[in-house]
C-alpha cells in the first residue's frame, strides 16, 4: 500500500481492516479524567521530589555558611510542600485544557462524520 493511499484512508497502519469504534461519551469522559488525575499525581510527586532536592541543597547550604546546624524540616515545609503544590496545580490546569480541547476536536470530528 502506498503512503498515498493511508493518508486518503485516514490510516495510520499499512494494515487494512476496520476502523475502531469510538468510545461513547461515558467511557470518554472518564479515561479522560483519570489521565488528568494521574498526571497531576505524578506532576505533584515529581514537584515534591524536585522540590525537596532543591530545599535539602539550599538549607544546608545556608548552615554551611552561617556555621549553625541546619534545621531539615524546612526544606519540607518552606521549599518542598509549596513547589509539589504549585507544580500539581500548573498539572492540573494544563490537563484539563487539554481534555476541553480534545473534546471540542471529538464533537467537531462526530458531528462531520455524521453529515
Amino acid at each position: 500500500m502506498k503512503i498515498s493511499e493511508m493518508e486518503v484512508r485516514g490510516s495510520k497502519t499499512l494494515l487494512g481492516g476496520k476502523s475502531m469504534k469510538h468510545p461513547s461519551w461515558a467511557v470518554w469522559t472518564l479515561m479522560k479524567w483519570a489521565r488528568i488525575m494521574l498526571l497531576t499525581l505524578l506532576w505533584t510527586g515529581l514537584g515534591m521530589g524536585v522540590g525537596l532536592f532543591c530545599g535539602i541543597l539550599s538549607v544546608a547550604a545556608l548552615g554551611a555558611i552561617r556555621h549553625q546546624t541546619p534545621d531539615m524540616s524546612m526544606a519540607y515545609r518552606y521549599i518542598s510542600i509549596p513547589v509539589a503544590i504549585c507544580s500539581g496545580s500548573c498539572a492540573f490546569i494544563w490537563n484539563v485544557a487539554r481534555a476541553f480541547q480534545a473534546a471540542v476536536h471529538r464533537c467537531k470530528a462526530l458531528s462531520s462524520a455524521q453529515q
